[in-house]
């Protein structure tokens, strides 16, 4: 039988996320895909004021993500807990990609990745490393929360200010 690591496991729950991500949209009532289409649309769109307003609900929302996600690395059941969580992750994942796919058709790809991509890049490699030290019961050196929260800070601020431009400029195609 083949041995398992922990890696593996977070891979198959954001897998398994994935699946019941893209099943919950697909079985979805068109209202529903209307009106979350409209929101995706709407908040990528934003300008002025209102991307003041993104910028503050990103920052407030990522980093309570990260807040939870270091949190349940300390108690007794991280790995299980972790798990749960990529299978959030992988479920908004996908949630998101069907919605631009079913609103844009073939342009949904394009779309989905001016709108996560940018701060992806940023927040994936800060989580992995929380989801990896999670329970272990370690302190976590200054020098690694230091270059997690100047991550976060870089994610957010591509999230709130250049993903709305990234939009803006597949939209023009």
């Amino acid at each position: 039988m083949i041995r398992k690591h922990y890696g593996d496991w977070i891979l198959a729950a954001f897998g398994l996320g994935i699946v019941l991500g893209t099943a919950a949209v697909n079985l979805a009532g068109s209202g529903f895909r209307e009106q979350a289409g409209m929101l995706l649309t709407g908040s990528l769109t934003a300008g002025g004021e209102r991307r003041l307003e993104l910028l503050r609900a990103a920052a407030f929302q990522r980093l309570g993500e990260t807040a939870v996600l270091w949190g349940v690395g300390l108690t007794a059941a991280a790995r299980l807990a972790c798990c749960v969580l990529a299978v959030y992750g992988g479920f908004s994942v996908s949630v998101i990609l069907s919605m631009f796919t079913w609103e844009k058709g073939v342009m949904g790809l394009p779309f989905y990745l001016a709108s996560v991509l940018p701060q992806a890049v940023f927040y994936i490699p800060v989580w992995l490393f929380l989801a990896g030290s999670a329970g272990r019961r370690g302190r976590i050196p200054v020098k690694y929360v230091l270059s997690g929260l100047a991550f976060l800070a870089v994610g957010i601020f591509c999230e709130a200010m250049v993903c709305p431009w990234l939009f803006r400029l597949v939209s023009s195609w």
